[in-house]
């Protein structure tokens, strides 16, 4: 294999499996036994009768692994340290790690035996003693103390250890413990009950892979008892909820909203409050046409209409809605949100109430789905199931990808603690929501809904994401989207403003891991692996060294201009016809600029092939031009490699599989100006982007941007 074709396959392989790359990356330090060894019980399931576990010593720690995987060579030591870090009144009771699992490159990474050379892959492969070659993948990276998502599944997975006289405290207390999932539930039950009187829970996570599954197939277990959801399981039907929705001159979309609330929604206890600050005229006599006929035909759900002209503030709108709530309960919910016509669907609101009435839960929040089906007609694109707060702020994960199969340990079919629940559909009791001094208005417009919550949690409630109540969201439609130049300045003013008050949560979230991706968009659970190409590029000042290539271009244009024919003819000859791209976005946002798609030399071998970004000054000053450029990094895109698959030429286009183009630069390193964008490819082609109508794109830096020049 030729040198060249080596390092592309390295690093096509690197960029295929991302976790092998961390686990490279992670410095594992051999630490010393400390205190007195612990008795490991292998498990084979959390419902294991504690029987079966024998005598429990109340001086000793029992280490429970799961049967069929192995702990790391630290395990003992780490999980040992934890028990002996803290003061005697906040020791630890439980603690528990990360774990992953071990399978074959085709289960864990979609690679086909043969793909890659064996000088590639071997370097990654796990030992096991076996004549199989396995590879460890599949990272489980779980959030700290999570009280209700231990009611959903067994989270605590593989690897745990708990004090021998927490054990027979707590199955002395609770006389039905009779299997490790009961055991765990009641000892989460004390330490929510610890923590909500302002002492240590006592539950400790251990964020590093101390265990590693042999099984791929155990990645699906989602075990859940069905006695402890019995015993999670209070009365709440006699509970009154008031449901306020925000509305202004959306007639016709609020009518479908209160349509499909009153006819759909199974739990009968309710009523509804509309907060209009201002609708026309016209809009608001049909506003009132539907209330007064649905307040004529339902008398059990009256609608209450309250209008007051004032400039649009959603956490002013929210608490004056509140302010005439009747309910034990606030639902906030957008005029834009409609209720599903299917069995489960009309149970929302009951199964945000399962978690709302428990006096340790902060806000609830739902499922929402975009309206539209995919193009297979049978799943809705998930729009929200929680928000995260990550390194680049509060993020929606999972955002506009199928609800199909179990993603990433149940994050979209099993209940979950969350830092942060979206208000366009958010449950929480009144009491609490008066306690705390309800939407901080402040925040008139985004992150309203993650404001109240990071103070839910300061103030010691956990907050829900509930997915098995769905609903619709048609997004947006109360106030538009969130994309132009003045939207994007006051989205940046909102989030700078979040993080001066709360800057213990800038970059953390104790549900969210740190070894998840976290400085970009990423709406799935990737692990936190920067590529070369991802990491914040620096720009190179080029000076006039591209001025050829430009008068190339700008001849190039006018030919195309005076005669299409004769461009194409010129095209050829200089061999520009062969270079493909595209550019699927260019977003700016903050003072960061990320620019995303792919760009192709066709009939070539695209094996380190040369690519850069240039920003090119738009001035007639020639001899004054800035002139910027950015080495483009290799960047996985499979599938362009698929476009590429049916290429049937004899001269074939090969090695497209990293073409991908990712770039992300600081604008603060440029001089202000308006610049063209371009690709240039192997210093022999400058080519001008352009939008899907032909115009050509441009990166505006404005001169009120804090420069730090160009070294």
């Amino acid at each position: 294999m030729k040198e060249k074709e080596l390092h592309y396959q390295e690093e096509l392989f690197a960029q295929k499996t991302p976790y092998l790359q961390w686990l490279r990356q992670q410095k594992t330090q051999n630490t010393i036994a400390v205190g007195k060894q612990m008795n490991r019980l292998p498990f084979s399931s959390c419902m294991d009768s504690l029987k079966s576990f024998g005598k429990i010593c109340a001086e000793q720690v029992y280490l429970f692994e799961r049967e069929n995987g192995k702990l790391s060579e630290n395990a003992e030591q780490r999980i040992a340290e934890c028990f002996l870090d803290f003061k005697e009144a906040d020791r630890a009771v439980l603690v528990y790690a990360d774990e992953d699992y071990v399978g074959s490159l085709q289960e864990l990474y979609d690679i086909k035996e043969g793909d890659f050379n064996a000088v590639i892959t071997t370097p990654y492969q796990y030992n096991m003693n076996t004549d199989h070659v396995y590879y460890r993948g599949w990272p489980w990276f779980k959030p700290d103390f999570s009280p209700d998502t231990l009611t959903s599944f067994f989270y605590v997975g593989s690897v745990f250890a708990i004090r021998g006289d927490v054990i027979l405290e707590t199955v002395s207390k609770y006389q039905d413990v009779t299997n490790l999932y009961e055991l765990v539930f009641w000892i989460f039950q004390d330490a929510l009950n610890r923590r909500q009187i302002g002492k240590n829970c006592g539950i400790v996570h251990i964020p590093e892979i101390l265990y590693t599954n042999h099984n791929p197939i155990e990645v699906q277990r989602m075990e859940i008892s069905e006695k402890i959801q019995n015993l999670h399981k209070v009365e709440y039907t006699s509970y009154k909820v008031s449901i306020v929705i925000l509305s202004k001159d959306h007639a016709q979309l609020l009518k479908k909203c209160l349509k499909t609330l009153t006819r759909y929604t199974e739990y009968k206890n309710y009523e509804i409050i509309v907060v209009d600050n201002g609708s026309n005229p016209e809009q608001k006599q049909c506003i009132l046409d539907t209330i007064n006929a649905h307040n004529k035909i339902d008398k059990e759900h009256q609608i209450y209409y309250l209008y007051q002209r004032q400039e649009f503030n959603f956490s002013n709108l929210c608490n004056l809605g509140a302010q005439h709530a009747t309910g034990e309960y606030l639902l906030f919910m957008n005029d834009d949100v409609e209720i599903l016509d299917t069995s489960e669907g009309r149970k929302w609101l009951d199964r945000m109430m399962v978690y709302a009435v428990k006096s340790h839960v902060g806000a609830v929040g739902a499922k929402l789905y975009y309206p539209t089906h995919l193009e297979d007609d049978t799943h809705y694109r998930i729009q929200h199931v929680g928000i995260t707060n990550m390194g680049i702020g509060p993020a929606h994960k999972l955002n506009n990808i199928k609800d199909k199969g179990c993603i990433y340990h149940g994050r979209n079919v099993q209940n979950y603690n969350m830092l942060a629940v979206t208000a366009a559909c958010m449950l929480i009791q009144k009491g609490v929501f008066e306690a705390v001094g309800g939407f901080d208005v402040l925040f008139p417009v985004a992150y309203n809904d993650v404001e109240l919550c990071f103070r839910l949690y300061q103030q010691g409630y956990f907050s829900v994401q509930v997915n098995e109540a769905v609903l619709i969201h048609h997004e947006s439609f109360s106030r538009g989207y969130d994309d132009s130049s003045e939207k994007q300045k006051r989205l940046q003013k909102e989030k700078e403003h979040l993080y001066e008050k709360y800057p213990f949560f800038r970059a953390v979230d104790p549900f969210y891991s740190s070894h998840l991706v976290q400085w970009k968009k990423d709406g799935e659970y990737n692990v936190n692996y920067l590529y070369a190409c991802e990491k914040m590029a620096e720009p190179v000042l080029l000076s006039n060294q591209i001025m050829h290539l430009i008068w190339k271009e700008r001849f190039r244009e006018k030919l195309y201009k005076v005669c299409s024919t004769a461009g194409k003819i010129y095209d050829k000859m200089i061999g520009r016809h062969l270079v493909m791209y595209s550019i699927d976005n260019i977003e700016q946002q903050d003072m960061t600029v990320v620019v995303t798609g792919w760009c192709v030399q066709r009939k070539h071998d695209n094996a380190g092939l040369s690519r850069q970004i240039v920003l090119i000054q738009d001035t007639e000053e020639t001899k004054s031009r800035t002139i910027y450029a950015f080495a483009l990094y290799p960047n996985l895109r499979e599938d362009v490699a698929e476009l590429f698959l049916q290429d049937s030429s004899e001269q074939k286009t090969t090695n497209v599989a990293l073409s991908g183009i990712y770039l992300q630069f600081n604008k603060q390193k440029l001089m202000p100006g308006t610049y063209r964008i371009g690709i240039l490819i192997q210093e022999k082609h400058l080519l001008y982007i352009k939008d899907k109508t032909g115009n050509q794109i441009f990166v505006t830096i404005e001169e009120n941007a804090q420069q730090k020049g160009v070294e």
